[in-house]
């Protein structure tokens, strides 16, 4: 059947649910980011005609998120889609999707992995200080995400410029060498955090040395949630005037076309809300 946006977000909400318990007893810290948290700043919730909640974590605790998240998931009706757990999810960053809900998204409409309710789960690694290695890496990860959709979805893209270092390596070292790319300044504490993910130009999704680490909880529908301290400057360097409502023919979902639900009676709680939200992520809790 399908489903309105109401019940998206309710599937939505209870995916995060399941990821903050799951932060909580592994000690990993997530965060909101992008359009969410504009949500918990400026709606406390969802923005109305946003479809997806995006959250972020260090590239440490994205790494240590990918290790437990299997195990932790097998017996539930929530799962992790990464290249490395499913090469045929071709994205450098994660989603956890619920079992047993199936959309059409924008941009993957011939994707060849399972495509659920989601909320995306972006790591952030570091951005070099010199121009040179900016545009090096930069330059690097597009050339090989132009390869990545060509293999893919070779009748979207029939005229696709090719780089020929890449042309000849086999999927799962294009996904390896795109990982050693995006992780080789993460060493160095003295640089700003990116999202090397992030759908808007490389760098601006950006995130101080002093702003990581520093959290503020938040009200975000029924839950409450992490949201960088530094939040102003955060969504100020990536939107602008983020507190301002964009014109009504901007406000409109990004991402999900369709989606369908096999199961709704599926999505109740075992845990209630009172119990959840006593997990909390391990964040350093500062007065709003």
């Amino acid at each position: 059947m399908m489903v309105d946006m109401k019940q998206i977000h309710g599937i939505q909400l209870e995916i995060l649910k399941q990821v903050a318990r799951l932060s909580s007893k592994h000690h990993i810290k997530y965060f909101m980011t992008g359009g969410s948290a504009i949500g918990a700043v400026r709606h406390q919730g969802f923005i109305p005609w946003d479809d997806d909640i995006d959250i972020g974590f260090t590239r440490h605790d994205f790494e240590k998120f990918l290790r437990v998240a299997p195990g932790e998931f097998r017996s539930t009706n929530y799962f992790v889609e990464e290249n490395r757990l499913n090469p045929a999810y071709e994205y450098d960053f994660a989603k956890v999707m619920f079992k047993g809900t199936e959309i059409l998204e924008r941009g993957r409409e011939e994707a060849k992995s399972f495509n659920g309710i989601f909320i995306d789960v972006f790591p952030f690694d570091k951005m070099p200080a010199a121009k040179h290695q900016q545009v090096a890496q930069s330059q690097a990860l597009q050339a090989i995400l132009q390869e990545i959709r060509r293999r893919f979805y070779p009748d979207l893209y029939p005229n696709m410029s090719l780089d020929p270092k890449y042309v000849d390596m086999t999927i799962d070292q294009l996904y390896k060498l795109r990982l050693q790319i995006m992780v080789k300044y993460d060493r160095d504490p003295s640089l700003a955090y990116v999202n090397l993910s992030s759908p808007y130009k490389y760098g601006k999704e950006r995130i101080l040395p002093a702003e990581m680490h520093r959290f503020t909880e938040m009200k975000f529908e029924n839950l409450r949630v992490p949201v960088l301290s530094a939040y102003d400057s955060y969504l100020t360097r990536l939107y602008g005037n983020y507190m301002k409502l964009p014109p009504v023919e901007k406000r409109i979902q990004r991402h999900i076309l369709k989606a369908s639900v096999d199961n709704p009676q599926e999505l109740s709680e075992n845990e209630p809300d009172s119990q959840i939200e006593k997990h909390r992520n391990g964040f350093e809790a500062e007065a709003s």
